[in-house]
């Protein structure tokens, strides 16, 4: 199936804007359970909270480092533009969306433990703002893109973000859209640096608490 068909399948918009809704609900709910909650029974469960946090939370962590610095460098090294892009525009709506679901839960259960919740609340904020806007508007960008390429017969470059032949890589309607896309997987992969700025010094704290027992 090609970027366009997929683009205009009406049952996949709605499919994926289903789900997208949910998670939206599901980390709204959990957040308010988590802080609403706040101490509830932290000393009979401090154990098992602190379990679940950890898990929740480093789960987020290391698949944000593989995904940021690992597994994307490595595939658009060695994948035609392409199909590097179509595999990414599957790819990360899952990670964002295990992301947000991760993040939650350790949201919850830290608050439930009487923990400052700021910091992974900034990092959620992070993750909405990708999953709800940036992906999407991002992969929309990238399918015309993509398609443009595809008339100008390109896009099968390896490891390149560009044409190689100069003539097509300055085509005025492929120039805009490829400024477009990169401005918003710039404001998209800084926030994700961010979140991760934010984790490792969530990990700090994880780490005194630790130390502190």
């Amino acid at each position: 199936m090609t970027d366009t068909a997929e683009a205009a399948s009406p049952a996949g918009a709605i499919n994926s804007q289903v789900l997208r809704s949910s998670v939206l609900v599901v980390v709204i709910g959990a957040s308010i359970a988590g802080t609403a909650g706040s101490t509830f029974a932290a000393n009979d469960y401090s154990h098992e909270l602190t379990l679940l946090h950890l898990l929740a939370f480093t789960s987020w962590f290391g698949c944000s480092i593989w995904v940021s610095f690992v597994g994307g460098i490595i595939m658009f090294n060695n994948l035609p533009r392409h199909v590097f892009g179509r595999l990414q525009s599957k790819l990360f709506p899952a990670y964002f969306i295990f992301s947000a679901l991760a993040v939650s839960i350790a949201i919850a259960s830290a608050a439930a433990l009487g923990w400052d919740i700021k910091s992974l609340a900034a990092i959620l904020v992070t993750i909405m703002a990708n999953l709800l806007y940036l992906e999407p508007e991002t992969t929309r960008v990238m399918i015309l893109r993509h398609a443009v390429e595809r008339r100008l017969g390109t896009g099968h470059e390896i490891g390149q973000l560009k044409p190689s032949d100069p003539a097509k890589a300055n085509d005025p309607e492929l120039r805009a859209l490829s400024k477009q896309f990169g401005v918003l997987h710039g404001v998209s992969a800084t926030l994700n640096l961010v979140a991760l700025g934010i984790g490792c010094f969530w990990l700090n704290f994880c780490a005194r608490r630790m130390g502190e027992k």
